[in-house]
């Protein structure tokens, strides 16, 4: 009996105590447009860095030591440009603002490289039912749409590997 009572009473305390706890609400912020042109800045700026990067790479790999030395100043001053942002943005309540912005980076080459995969598709189709009405000269501008297209998906997965996506294309699929 005195084993049910005590059960009975922590049973009863534990509630007690859930029940004044009380689950914080936190409802998302909705970004100034001020914050929203410092972040659109922090993407610019981590975009700028990971290019210059990627150029002092090439530089180096053709024995370019001035160009290279180049690349590596401009890609400083822009990490210098990203840590300004950075402590902007945070003393305005972004919560891991470079984090964010890196990401956003990597969804907007993500949804490049997705156009420019689902435009290809769109062309081949055109010229398929081209080929098939015997129109040759609709053909052929398809065909040329899709070179011009194949060659813009090159650039987009070139930006998008630059900026830390390992496989743009499998990811995109």
């Amino acid at each position: 009996m005195k084993k049910i009572s005590l059960l009975c009473a922590a049973v009863l305390l534990a509630a007690v105590a859930f029940a004044q706890t009380a689950t914080p609400t936190t409802a998302p912020a909705t970004p100034t447009p001020a914050e929203k042109a410092q972040m659109k800045d922090l993407r610019k700026d981590i975009r700028a860095y990971d290019k210059e990067k990627a150029e002092a790479k090439q530089a180096i790999k053709k024995g370019d030591d001035a160009a290279a030395k180049a690349d590596l100043a401009a890609a400083k001053a822009d990490k210098q440009d990203i840590i300004a942002d950075k402590k902007l943005l945070k003393s305005e309540g972004v919560a891991h603002p470079v984090k964010l912005a890196d990401k956003e980076v990597k969804k907007a080459d993500e949804k490049a490289v997705k156009t420019e995969i689902k435009d290809i598709k769109t062309d081949k189709a055109a010229e398929k039912a081209a080929i098939k009405a015997g129109n040759t000269t609709a053909a052929a501008a398809d065909k040329a749409e899709i070179k011009a297209d194949k060659k813009e998906l090159k650039k987009d997965i070139k930006e998008a590997r630059r900026d830390g996506i390992k496989h743009p294309v499998r990811r995109v699929k």
